[in-house]
């Protein structure tokens, strides 16, 4: 699991794991923990269920980046 970014160095892209969490998404967007759960339960970011997990791939946070990601 990813650290918040403030507390290490900054993530690439290319390192993200193939199926991220929500922890993840906190450690490498530049939002909160509200704003990224926020995003999920709206479908901004798309995700898949699994009881009350949420599990993100990467390919959907790209998309929800616009593409624009090193």
């Amino acid at each position: 699991m990813l650290r918040r970014h403030q507390e290490m160095e900054t993530v690439r892209f290319a390192e993200l794991p193939d199926i991220l969490t929500p922890q993840d998404l906190f450690a490498f967007l530049p939002i909160g923990r509200n704003a990224v759960y926020d995003a999920l339960k709206t479908h901004k970011i798309k995700s898949v269920r699994v009881g009350q997990k949420f599990l993100i791939t990467k390919a959907a946070l790209r998309e929800f980046l616009g593409g624009n990601v090193e």
